[in-house]
C-alpha cells in the first residue's frame, strides 16, 4: 500500500492543487491529513473542500480549532491571529461545521496521526529537538507517529536497545527494529528554507518512506493574499520558505 500524509495545507490553494497532482501521478492508495487545513492563506474553504473530497482520515489542527475555539487565539502571534480573523469573516457554516468534529488523532492501518504530538495532541506542543522526540517516543505504541505542525520535516527513530537519532534525508528504507516519528512538513508553508510544497508518502510493501518537494505558482498565491488584506509578512515568506 501507498499511503500519502499531507499537513498544513494553511489555505494555500495553488500549493495543495499541485500536491494532489503530484499525488495523483505518485499513483497512492490514500491520502490522510494532518490538520491546518486553514490558517494564514487565502482559501480556506477552497482547501477544506478538497480535503474532505481526497482525503480519508482528516485531523485537526491548532489553526483549524482556533475557527471554533477563539480563545485558542491568544497563543497565536499578531500575524496568525490577523490571518485566523480572516478565515471566520469567508468561511462557510458548513465548513466551520466540518472543522468542529475533526478529531485530534488517529490510528489508521496501525500508524498514529497527529497534529503536533502524541501526548497531548490538543496541547499543541512541538517535537522540535532529538531531546522532545525521546520524550514522546515513551507516550505512543505504533511503530510510526506521523506528525506536522512545525512546518519543518525530519524523521527521529528509536532502535529496540532505546538508541535514538534523526535524518532530514528526503528517502528512508524503514527498519523493522526500530520506531519512527516522521514530520512531514507542510503543504502551505513550508518552513525549512524551500519554499516548495511537502508531502510524505509511505510505501508499507516496500518499508520505504520518502518526502515529496513540489514548486508551485507562489506568485498566485501571495497576489490573493495582498488582495484579502493578509499582512505581508505571511505572504513574503512563502518565497524563501521560512
Amino acid at each position: 500500500m501507498r499511503i500519502a500524509v499531507i499537513s498544513d495545507i494553511h489555505s494555500n490553494l495553488e500549493a495543495f492543487q499541485a500536491v494532489l497532482s503530484e499525488i495523483e501521478k505518485e499513483q497512492v492508495d490514500t491520502i490522510l491529513c494532518l490538520g491546518d487545513i486553514v490558517g494564514y492563506g487565502p482559501n480556506p474553504n477552497e482547501c477544506i473542500e478538497l480535503v474532505q473530497k481526497h482525503c480519508e482520515t482528516i485531523l485537526i489542527g491548532n489553526h483549524d480549532y482556533a475557527c471554533i475555539n477563539k480563545s485558542e487565539m491568544f497563543f497565536f502571534n499578531r500575524f496568525a491571529r490577523q490571518a485566523i480573523e480572516y478565515t471566520l469573516s469567508v468561511i462557510s457554516e458548513e465548513n466551520l461545521d466540518f472543522i468542529s468534529g475533526l478529531p485530534f488523532s488517529a490510528i489508521v492501518y496501525q500508524y498514529l496521526l497527529v497534529h503536533a504530538n502524541p501526548y497531548i495532541p490538543e496541547s499543541w506542543d512541538y517535537i522540535l529537538s532529538i531531546d522532545d522526540a525521546i520524550f514522546y517516543f515513551s507516550k505512543f505504541k505504533s511503530k510510526i507517529c506521523f506528525i506536522g505542525h512545525s512546518h519543518q520535516p525530519i524523521v527521529y527513530y528509536e532502535s529496540g536497545d532505546q538508541q535514538y537519532g534523526f535524518t532530514a534525508e528526503r528517502e528512508l528504507n524503514l527498519d523493522p527494529d526500530k520506531r519512527y516519528i516522521i514530520n512531514v512538513g507542510s503543504v502551505g508553508q513550508p518552513r525549512d528554507n524551500n519554499p516548495a510544497a511537502a508531502f510524505g508518502i509511505l510505501d508499507t510493501t516496500e518499508n520505504h518512506y520518502e518526502l515529496i518537494r513540489v514548486g508551485y505558482n507562489v506568485s498566485d498565491t501571495i497576489d490573493k493574499m495582498y488582495s484579502a488584506g493578509l499582512p505581508k509578512f505571511l505572504s513574503d515568506r512563502l518565497l524563501v520558505g521560512k
